[in-house]
Formats: C-alpha cells, sequence, structure tokens
C-alpha cells in the first residue's frame, strides 16, 4: 500500500499504473467472490438434497413418527449423509422382496395372469414360446 508521501512523489503515470494495478486486484477479488458464492450455492443445495432424501427414507423405514426426524432439520451435512447412507441400507432390505417380485409363471395362462403380468414376465413368457416353436 502506498502511503501519503509517497503518493505525493509519484507522477502522474507512476499514479495511473498504481490505479490500474489496484483496480485488476478488486476485478480479481470480484470475481473470486463470485465463484465462492456460487459454490456456497451449491453446497446449500446439496445439504438440502440430503434432509429431503433423509426424510423421505427415514418415513419410508421407519414411519411418520420416527424420532430421528425431527434432529434432521439441525443436523450437519456429515451427520445427514450418515443417515441417508444408513437408511438407504435400510430402505433396500426393508423393500427387496417387493422389488424383486415376479409372478410365478402358470402352466396355463388366463386372462388375470396375462393383464396382472409385469412386462418381464410377458417378454419371458415370449421368448419361452418361440423357443418351442423353433
Amino acid at each position: 500500500m502506498l502511503d501519503k508521501e509517497t503518493i505525493l512523489t509519484l507522477s502522474k503515470e507512476e499514479l495511473q499504473e498504481a490505479v490500474e494495478t489496484l483496480q485488476l486486484k478488486v476485478q480479481a477479488l470480484e470475481k473470486e467472490r463470485d465463484e465462492l458464492k456460487q459454490l456456497a450455492d451449491i453446497g446449500k443445495k446439496y445439504y438440502e438434497h440430503l434432509q429431503t432424501e433423509a426424510i423421505r427414507l427415514v418415513r419410508a423405514v421407519d414411519g411418520e413418527n420416527a424420532a430421528i426426524l425431527k434432529l434432521i432439520d439441525k443436523a450437519d451435512v456429515d451427520t445427514l449423509k450418515a443417515i441417508v447412507d444408513n437408511y438407504q441400507e435400510k430402505a433396500k432390505e426393508k423393500f427387496k422382496a417387493s422389488a424383486t417380485h415376479t409372478q410365478e409363471e402358470p402352466q396355463v395362462f388366463s386372462k388375470e395372469w396375462l393383464e396382472k403380468a409385469s412386462y418381464q414376465d410377458l417378454i419371458k413368457l415370449r421368448q419361452k414360446l418361440y423357443e418351442e416353436v423353433r
């Protein structure tokens, strides 16, 4: 930084150069501030996503009255991440049977079975029938 005596002894060109240098530094600092603000916004969105995900998973696994729901609003990012990871595993275990459930293929195909059959079951049936015809 220039003191008052140094400023008085500088030429006009030297003062202009000092002003330009300061302007460049200000621009660089403003750019850095904007970048940090964008990163802060991303962090805030990530935190909000973790909160939403934690609430969704806890409700799915433990129900609406789970005590941990009260703590989620005050949790930090690391705690939220741990809750989400933990409850993702619990949800996978709890809903594992329903997620992989496919209908048993009957020997005689009724209209009801065909209407309730999943797309995957129908594809398997088509493949089986195609192989039998060949």
